[in-house]
């Protein structure tokens, strides 16, 4: 942990920061979307986006005889689609409407001989527009988008403390496009009934929420809460949760949400902000499983929680 110590972390101020979020999320849901065409895995393990060294990443999807990936560098503000034929092609990312977005998406993946549809109504937020029909001019800010990016990878470096002594059903550490936040996921092995009515009863979430899990993650603010945080809920909420303590002092139950939350602007001001944030992830973890009753046998060696 020591050298995480040494991370950089960005400021990132929902309000400026809000045009160009709007962009990219409803831009990565139309690349996401691309992923349906993998194999299903439980609790949507499939269509989550890699962190790398420049940007984001789809990993490969097969199409025809071939496949093809979509990277999304943000260092030099690109999308780059590339096929194993040996054909590639990129675009420039700026300021522009979601429906030119869009439409530079698909132009680019027919470049490579990549000839696909989805379906083009965002997922997962307030008042869809279709993606095509969604024409108004976005500012894209180059330095927030990177430092958004940034942070998703000092997130997942430290996530890795927290991932790697878990001995139960998990699924790699994956930014949900849906969502528009970076995650990991602790399931405890048994199944639920999925629920019939209520806000996990459709077929994105009931599918997402057929086990018994703690989540943990960091996303970039909304307009219900226009402010980056880390968050962690336990899943189906155990009676008592929102009285446990956790670490940080900083970090909080909110009522509104129904989760925990550590403001990240609060975390990045701390003397060692790696080490405040792996306290949040382990102390929510601990709180959930406790008042769920999982085994606590599921914590392997190495970091303890």
């Amino acid at each position: 942990m020591n050298n995480l110590n040494q991370l950089l972390w960005p400021e990132l101020p929902y309000d400026k920061f809000s045009s160009t979020s709007y962009l990219l999320h409803r831009g990565l849901q139309a690349i996401g979307k691309l992923k349906l065409l993998t194999p299903f895995e439980p609790e949507w393990a499939n269509v989550i986006l890699y962190i790398t060294a420049r940007g984001l990443t789809t990993g490969l999807i097969p199409y025809q005889q071939h496949a093809f990936a979509i990277d999304i560098d943000l260092i030099e503000h690109q999308i780059i689609t590339y096929s194993t034929s040996g054909l590639h092609d990129k675009f420039d990312l700026k300021t522009m409407s979601v429906a030119d977005l869009f439409n530079k998406i698909f132009a680019s993946l027919k470049n490579i001989d990549i000839e696909l549809t989805i379906n083009p109504k965002p997922q997962e937020v307030p008042n869809p527009i279709l993606f095509n029909e969604d024409t108004e001019s976005r500012d894209y800010d180059k330095k927030l988008a990177q430092a958004w990016w940034q942070i998703l990878v000092n997130t997942y470096l430290v996530m890795q403390f927290y991932h790697a002594p878990f001995l139960g059903k998990t699924q790699p550490i994956g930014f949900m496009w849906g969502t528009f936040d970076l995650r990991d996921v602790r399931f405890k092995d048994c199944s639920i009934n999925t629920p019939t009515s209520g806000p996990n009863a459709g077929y994105l979430r009931r599918n997402a929420m057929d086990a018994a899990q703690v989540e943990s993650g960091w996303w970039s603010g909304n307009e219900q809460y226009p402010r980056a945080a880390y968050y962690s809920f336990t899943f189906p909420e155990p009676p008592g949760i929102e009285k446990a303590a956790i670490q940080p002092r900083r970090a909080h139950w909110d009522n509104n949400l129904k989760l925990f939350i550590l403001d990240y602007d609060d975390m990045r001001q701390a003397e060692n902000p790696a080490e405040e944030l792996l306290m949040f992830l382990k102390s929510s973890y601990q709180a959930g499983a406790e008042k769920a009753g999982w085994d606590a046998k599921l914590i392997g060696v190495g970091e303890p929680v």
